[in-house]
């Protein structure tokens, strides 16, 4: 999340909502490789696939946090735009997933209409990947200030991989190369808005899910998104934990594509958004979140084999053959059947040289 001053401009989250505590991790101790550091990322990824990055104390943090204030200003601005004037921009998934959502056009879990709007900024579009998306003027615009952006994102993206490629014990670079900068793919920038609801009819905005893509670093200011608790049943609202923003820090989580990698070893968590609570209920809620996917060509396949705690095929299970293009189309066709309803995913036992590496369990990680 931004400096202290954008806090200052909204209602403070309040004392009395249950939080999931999350692990809080130094960006600037990561980049020193600090060897304690990287242990704490790497139990956090097993345990909630969550953890809360601050970039305060280094001069890249600081850098990275100005940039994120830049895309919060350009979130607003093109969420302010007129709905008719959007759609002309309007996303048309599973052809397109790049341009505008509007607020309604997908369903929560009770099938009701879900209330948040967003903007896909494609990166192979900003790095020149691809051919020109059209895209609003306020976006074209701000191209320059996007690719710098989507730069530093992609710079804290090689950091985390590299930390966990060595806890994982696979070769260096291993993790990085499935997602390269220069290489097609559906890595976006997600500029989302949640106007207020209404004080009667308060409900979930956007339902539970896991990601589809390899990591995803948000930026929020109100509270609003909410984790499932490990282990527990999704339909219970009372296993649902608020992640409390906190200035300077961006939330980042796992998604499929490194369960898949790790062979369940780092975890994909459900998680949703709901109205904000408290006083911060009443005011617009605006986020974004890169979000980031393998290059269209990168084997799905689980990175076992040497040194690695990525353990090999069991009996009973199979290799995914599939690239990482293929596997979001196959993922994306058995959701829409219902063949893979949202569910937290990973976080299973690891075992080296007949040394069994405990699961990770939440009370471990202060939740």
């Amino acid at each position: 999340m931004p400096t202290q001053a954008y806090f200052d401009q909204y209602p403070s989250f309040p004392d009395d909502v249950q939080t999931a505590e999350l692990q809080r991790v130094s960006f600037a101790k990561l980049l020193s490789q600090d060897s304690a550091e990287a242990k704490t990322l790497f139990e956090a990824c097993r345990a909630w696939g969550f953890f809360v990055l601050d970039f305060e104390g280094c001069e890249e943090g600081q850098s990275f946090l100005q940039s994120a204030a830049d895309m919060f200003e350009l979130d607003k601005e093109v969420n302010s735009m007129d709905v008719e004037e959007l759609m002309k921009y309007a996303y048309k998934p599973p052809y397109s997933l790049f341009g505008y959502k509007e607020a309604g056009n997908l369903k929560i879990e009770d099938g009701r209409p879900d209330r948040v709007e967003f903007y896909n900024v494609g990166r192979d579009d900003i790095m020149g990947v691809s051919a020109p998306l059209s895209n609003p003027p306020c976006i074209e615009q701000s191209r320059l200030a996007l690719k710098s952006y989507m730069e530093q994102a992609h710079s804290i993206v090689r950091l985390i991989c590299a930390t966990l490629d060595s806890q994982l014990r696979l070769p260096s670079g291993t993790l990085a190369s499935l997602q390269p900068l220069d290489k097609p793919s559906g890595t976006a920038l997600r500029l989302l808005r949640y106007l207020p609801q209404p004080t009667a009819d308060r409900r979930t905005s956007l339902l539970g899910h896991t990601d589809i893509g390899s990591l995803t670093i948000l930026f929020n200011i109100t509270g609003g998104l909410q984790l499932l608790a490990p282990g527990t049943d999704p339909t219970d609202e009372a296993n649902w934990r608020y992640v409390k923003p906190v200035p300077g820090c961006a939330i980042v989580n796992l998604g499929d594509a490194m369960v898949e990698w790790s062979a369940g070893v780092l975890r994909s968590n459900m998680h949703r958004v709901t109205y904000a609570p408290g006083a911060q209920g009443q005011t617009p809620r605006y986020s974004h979140a890169y979000l980031v996917r393998p290059q269209a060509e990168a084997p799905m396949k689980r990175l076992a084999g040497g040194d690695s705690l990525i353990p090999e095929l069991e009996q009973g299970e199979e290799e995914n053959t599939m690239n990482a293009k293929e596997w979001e189309a196959h993922k994306a066709v058995a959701i829409r059947q219902g063949r893979d309803n949202a569910r937290s995913r990973g976080g299973r036992e690891i075992k080296l040289k007949g040394e069994k590496i405990a699961t990770v369990t939440v009370s471990e990680v202060g939740a």
